[in-house]
């Protein structure tokens, strides 16, 4: 019980730790603040300062946040490679993280002081507890939120890639060069994906790596099928062969695959109506026989 407490002791103190160097933080060292500018592979560089509200309360938590903490630890590559994916600011998600962890601690002293105002008297312990279950929980529940919705715009980036493969192989047909074809191809749409692409194709036209720009942008927001893509066009071009032939397989291949994963989730749609149907049936016999029941006469 004594290493209970100690334990929530520590961690509710260090939740007033953090509370109060977001709320007040100290500057950098210079030397860090150096390094910070200078570096190109962290997480910190992949913030996007430009489409960030200034005025938002999330934003200003995750600010605060990311100057004290290092952001190495708290957005790994795979979180990275997420809000990539979902175009939503590392300091919104660190914010959200902090706010929610906030949150939560306060759970704990709510509970006391509501059951304080009905008479009872709880340990300390209890809102402790809660306090520091509710913070841990809050720290890591948005992890989950921006799991799911990465997951959906990746399913949504596989969609508009396979319309976008039918287009550049048209134009690939009609004798367009492959950056060309590229570049109109991703005119074709408005949506995220090929926002995205156009973005990837308009770099491209300054550094001449055509199929790189594909592939980096595959590897930033964590679409294999779309550095397969690059790599095909890459191996195609350097053996000479027909890039529109190795396109087109690939985009079967697209096809098939998101075929194949529409059809076992409506097949586990399927099998997840079954039991509330049985019950359904269930009830309505149990609805059709129980006047016939409840006029016998057992006795």
């Amino acid at each position: 019980m004594i290493a209970v407490l100690i334990g929530a002791a520590l961690a509710f103190a260090g939740g007033i730790w953090l509370f109060v160097a977001t709320m007040w933080p100290a500057p950098p060292p210079l030397a860090d603040a150096l390094e910070r500018l200078h570096s190109t592979g962290s997480v910190t560089s992949r913030r996007l300062p430009s489409t960030v509200p200034t005025d938002s309360l999330v934003v200003d938590w995750g600010r605060r946040v990311l100057d004290r903490v290092n952001s190495d630890a708290l957005i790994n590559d795979t979180v990275a490679a997420d809000l990539a994916v979902v175009r939503r600011p590392v300091e919104m998600y660190a914010g959200t993280c902090a706010l929610a962890a906030l949150a939560g601690a306060v759970l704990g002293p709510i509970v006391w002081f509501l059951v304080a105002l009905a008479g009872t008297r709880l340990p300390f312990i209890v809102p402790l507890w809660l306090g520091t279950s509710g913070m841990a929980a809050g720290a890591i529940a948005p992890r989950f939120v921006l799991r799911a919705e990465a997951k959906q715009a990746r399913s949504d980036f596989r969609h508009a890639l396979g319309a976008y493969l039918d287009i550049l192989v048209l134009l690939l047909a009609a004798n367009h060069g492959a950056e060309g074809a590229m570049r109109e191809a991703a005119l074709a749409g408005d949506g995220p994906a090929f926002m995205e692409l156009r973005r990837a194709t308009t770099r491209a036209q300054y550094s001449g790596a055509v199929w790189d720009a594909l592939d980096e942008l595959g590897e930033r927001i964590d679409v294999v099928e779309l550095r397969e893509i690059a790599s095909a066009g890459t191996l195609a071009g350097e053996q000479g062969a027909a890039v529109r032939k190795s396109l087109v397989a690939k985009a079967r291949s697209l096809r098939s695959s998101s075929l194949s994963a529409a059809e076992s989730t409506a097949r586990a749609r399927s099998q997840a109506m079954f039991g509330p149907i049985l019950l359904m049936g269930f009830g309505f016999i149990v609805f059709l026989i129980f006047p016939l029941l409840s006029n016998l006469d057992i006795g």
